[in-house]
Order: structure tokens, then C-alpha cells, then sequence
């Protein structure tokens, strides 16, 4: 799924909208019996409008099951089976316990109030929507498998948010999600899309020991505190999105993040470019100045690769070759140095062939090795010597050893020299100086 279908994708609740209006708060609702509402429930009736006090649900439901500006208290679903859909609009749900239960089609809690919510050993074949839903006091998802859509679009949790080894196999929507405190997972598995997009963590966001296959999307998202992602599995498909997010905390690897970075794979290398530079403040604000340098690395390649480049204007082309050839291969943009040393000791090599090949093309008065000076061993010394005397000392201090057209590559190592020499000096004194 694109950037641009993600934020125009609106999930919409299950809940109608055309349903009886909310009562104001605090208006006064008939209190209905748990047995009577049961009784209503089996027959696929929808309640609308009371207060239940101690609802148990359990057995096998064929017909739907609905609720619509309901007051729950303490309601339980305990090895219950729906074979229909299970929705509670708009309702007001106090200290609810789902365990060891199925839904076939789904279970939704729209627009509803919820405290405390436990919810555990739960699978749910169909979507599992919590769009504008609210959230207090901590929730607990633990040990269930959600085999749909989970929707949590505008959700809000103003406790602590924990969900414990849950498996996902459906798109994970928690778009513009708010955590007032933490929001924490626990050796959990997103088969598909994990969408934190424009979401809101106040405290720590962790991901501890969960799984990720597919796109793990942070871009917009508002991440005040840390946000673990060390631990994490990755499938071999899993990628990152971290375009615009605000996050100044973000612990994840390198090697994680190398060749994970969803836009740099979809060869948008001026998003790249941006989410690379988030990075890189990421490790400098952390002191973790190794990973800087990576990051910093891979945001000077994408924006290399992000220039307009055409055979129209061939300086263009060029000026990318050599961007590539001496600041990239030369000093990996500052960050390594012994990228100079390997750069000069393969201009060496390169031109030291072409002296010896055309050693009778170059003044030698005394041959290192005793013989004709276009023996083997004398063109081998002869080209080195030359080679590295022309890329240390500069044309200045060789002119006159070569006559004809040889002078012409004493005089492009000789700049080489000097050039490679300066970005070598920089590359080590950043690496020093940091």
C-alpha cells in the first residue's frame, strides 16, 4: 500500500450511524436484567438504550449480536462462540473480561467507552474495529489471533497499552492511534502492514521480541519518549517508513534499517533522503556517533541519486560519475577514511600499469634492476616508483621524466593525488576530532 493510500484510506466504523442519538451524560437509562438481554441477544434482537449489570455471554450465538448505547458493567464473553457479527456501538463499557471466545465475523466496539478492558485467548476471524474508540485505565490484549483488518483508527488509550503474544494476519490500521502513557508489544506477529501512521505515544513505544513481514509504517507519527525496535524479528519483506515523523529517540540498528528503508527500495530517493536525515539526528542526539556516519552516508547516496540527471545536459551526468567515483568511493562522504587509502592505492596500481607499459616514454637514467629497463622487473619498479612519486609529490616534482603523450596521466594522478590527499585529511580529523 502506497504513502498516498494510507492517508486517503478512510476505515469507517462499523457502528450506524443511523442508530438512536447517544443519551447526554449522566441521563438517566432503564436498567434491564443480564437474563432478559440474553434472551434478546439469541434471538438476534439488537439492545438499545439500557443499563446491564453483570451480562455473561457464553455458548454458541448463530445471530448477531448487537448493542447500541448500552452501559455495560463488568459484562463477561467466556468461551463463547459468534457465528455472526458481535458489535458494541457507541456503548459504555465498564471492566469488561473476554476470554477463550470466537468470532466469525468480527467484533467491534466503535465509538464506545471502555475501562480497564481485559481481553484474552480471543480469535476473531473477521475485523476486529475499534475506530474513535476510548480507552481508560490499562488494556490488555493478551494471547489471541486476528485473522482480519484490526482497525484503530482515532482510538484513544489513556492507560497503559499492552499486548502480549498476539498473532496478526491481517493489515494492522492503528493510524492516528493516541497513547497517553506507553504502548507496549510483546513477542507479537504482524503478518502484514503494521500502520502506526500519524499516531500519538506520549511515553515509551516497545516492540519487544515481536515480529514484523511486511511494511512498518511510523511516517507523521508523534514519539516523545524512546521507541524500542532493537529486539525485533524481521521477515525477509519487512520494511521501514519513518517519513516526517517527530521522534528524537528511536533505538534500532544499522542492520536493521540496511536495505529495510521502504522508500529507498521503491527507488524514492528524495523521501529517502528525508527519512535518513531523521536518522541521523536519531544517533547524534543518542551519542551514537558510528551510526551517524551511517546514516549520514546513506543520506548524501540519496540525495545523489535523487538529482536530475540527463544526456541532454551532459555535466550533469559527469558531475554525478565523479560525486560517485571521489566523494562517495573516495571518503564515503567523510565518514571513512580508509575508503581514501583503498582509493589511492588503486589509482596507484591503475597508473603504475600505464608507466610500465610505456616505460620507453619515460626517462630513466639509472634502471632500478641492472639490464635493458623494459625488462619485466624493471617495468614493474619503474611504473610504481613513478606512480607513487606522481601522486605524493605532484606533476611539479617529476616534469621532464616523461616526454609525448605520457605526460598526461602524470598530470591526472598528480591531481588525484592532491584531491584524494584532502579528503582522506578531512575523513580522518572528523573520525579523530568525534
Amino acid at each position: 500500500m502506497s504513502a498516498r493510500e494510507i492517508d486517503t484510506e478512510r476505515a469507517m466504523p462499523l457502528v450506524d450511524d443511523e442508530a438512536a442519538p447517544v443519551p447526554e451524560e449522566g441521563a438517566a437509562r432503564r436498567t434491564m436484567s443480564p437474563g432478559e438481554v440474553l434472551e434478546r441477544l439469541k434471538r438476534g434482537e439488537p439492545v438499545t438504550n439500557v443499563r446491564v449489570v453483570g451480562l455473561e455471554l457464553k455458548g454458541q450465538f448463530d445471530r448477531p449480536v448487537v448493542c447500541k448505547d448500552v452501559t455495560l458493567v463488568q459484562p463477561q464473553i467466556n468461551r463463547a462462540a459468534f457465528a455472526e457479527i458481535v458489535e458494541f456501538g457507541r456503548c459504555t463499557i465498564d471492566r469488561p473480561r473476554f476470554n477463550v471466545s470466537t468470532f466469525a465475523k468480527g467484533l467491534c466496539l466503535g465509538g464506545s467507552t471502555v475501562s480497564r478492558a481485559e481481553f484474552r485467548r480471543l480469535t476473531v476471524a473477521g475485523p476486529f474495529d475499534c475506530n474513535n474508540a476510548r480507552f481508560r485505565g490499562k488494556f490488555v490484549l493478551e494471547n489471541s489471533r486476528f485473522d482480519a483488518k484490526v482497525r484503530l483508527w482515532e482510538a484513544v488509550f489513556q492507560g497503559w497499552v499492552s499486548v502480549r503474544q498476539c498473532e496478526f494476519l491481517g493489515e494492522a490500521d492503528l493510524r492516528s492511534l493516541h497513547a497517553e502513557q506507553g504502548f507496549v508489544l510483546t513477542a507479537c506477529a504482524f503478518r502484514s502492514s503494521f500502520l502506526f501512521r500519524g499516531a500519538t505515544v506520549e511515553k515509551k513505544f516497545e516492540a519487544d521480541k515481536t515480529r514484523f513481514e511486511a511494511l512498518t509504517d511510523f511516517s507523521k507519527a508523534k514519539l516523545h519518549d524512546f521507541v524500542y525496535l532493537e529486539s525485533i524479528e524481521q521477515g525477509e519483506n519487512q520494511t521501514f517508513a519513518f517519513a516526517n515523523a517527530l521522534a528524537e529517540r528511536i533505538l534500532v540498528r544499522p542492520d536493521q534499517l540496511e536495505g529495510h528503508v521502504a522508500s529507498e527500495k521503491a527507488g524514492d530517493y528524495a523521501q529517502a533522503m528525508q527519512e535518513y536525515g531523521l536518522l541521523k539526528r536519531v544517533f547524534e542526539g543518542l551519542h551514537r556517533y558510528e551510526q551517524e556516519d551511517w546514516a549520514f552516508y546513506r543520506f548524501k547516496v540519496n540525495q545523489r541519486r535523487a538529482k536530475a540527471r540527463s544526456w541532454t545536459k551532459p555535466w550533469t551526468k559527469v558531475a554525478r560519475f565523479c560525486d560517485w567515483l571521489l566523494l562517495d568511493h573516495g571518503c564515503g562522504y567523510g565518514t571513512n577514511p580508509l575508503r581514501a587509502v583503498r582509493a589511492a592505492l588503486l589509482i596507484v596500481l591503475a597508473f603504475g600499469i600505464v608507466y610500465g607499459l610505456g616505460v620507453h616514454m619515460l626517462h630513466v637514467e639509472h634502471p632500478p634492476f641492472h639490464g635493458d629497463k623494459e625488462s619485466l622487473a624493471n617495468r614493474v619498479m619503474i611504473g610504481a616508483l613513478t606512480s607513487v612519486s606522481a601522486f605524493t609529490s605532484g606533476f611539479g616534482d617529476i616534469r621532464g621524466a616523461a616526454h609525448g603523450w605520457m605526460n598526461l596521466p602524470l598530470i591526472a594522478e598528480s591531481l588525484l593525488g592532491t584531491l584524494l590527499w584532502g579528503l582522506f585529511i578531512v575523513a580522518f580529523s572528523r573520525k579523530v576530532i568525534r
